[in-house]
């Protein structure tokens, strides 16, 4: 089952589109961000204290209350629609505003949780991933705090080199022929796909 959470960040203009066919579940605050953008979310997970008190009435039987301090609100959403049967989980309204919960977020990434905003996609690589895009797209890669990658089909390849957090996976470009694979064969790899180009000269 598909579902889309979102946090209490701006979230993506094609918002629309993604909680199609979803179940959509707004993390705490990410349930006034879905209703402002005219989606009713089918349930609130969180410790509840960033909604406003007309958000709480309008969603008064969706709200899951969750006071969990060990764990984000975000978090908790994932693992509800997780318990509801979902496997192919969307986060948006993750990014921008305070830096250490942006940068928790990414561990979702290892979870198998996809993270959108309005310029990539972000997933973890765990073997190998490939993907297709116009010639010239951004991507990049962000090990943590190393990793041992390949990446194929590339402007820029690699065979088995070590990259380490920083800047030396940063800004590659996919290739004429459309398609890259990227595998880490050691640490841990994060992939953000970007969904325009900024070609290097």
């Amino acid at each position: 089952m598909k579902a889309l959470v979102a946090g209490d960040r701006p979230l993506p203009a094609n918002v629309t589109k993604l909680a199609r066919d979803a179940l959509v579940v707004g993390a705490d605050g990410g349930g006034e961000r879905l209703l402002a953008a005219g989606i009713e979310p089918d349930a609130v997970v969180g410790d509840l204290d960033s909604l406003s008190a007309a958000a709480r009435e309008k969603l008064a039987n969706r709200l899951v209350r969750d006071d969990d301090p060990n764990r984000s609100d975000l978090e908790k959403a994932v693992t509800w629609t997780r318990v509801q049967g979902a496997d192919d989980i969307v986060v948006i309204g993750w990014s921008g505003g305070r830096l250490d919960h942006t940068l928790a977020a990414l561990a979702l990434a290892f979870e198998g949780v996809q993270l959108h905003d309005d310029r990539f996609r972000v997933t973890a690589v765990v073997g190998s991933a490939e993907f297709a895009a116009q010639p010239g797209t951004l991507f990049s890669l962000i090990a943590l705090p190393e990793a041992v990658v390949s990446v194929g089909g590339a402007r820029w390849e690699l065979a088995r080199e070590t990259l380490a957090i920083g800047a030396r996976g940063l800004h590659n470009e996919v290739g004429a022929g459309g398609r890259v694979r990227v595998e880490c064969h050691s640490g841990k790899l994060l992939l953000l796909e970007g969904n325009f180009r900024a070609l290097h000269d």
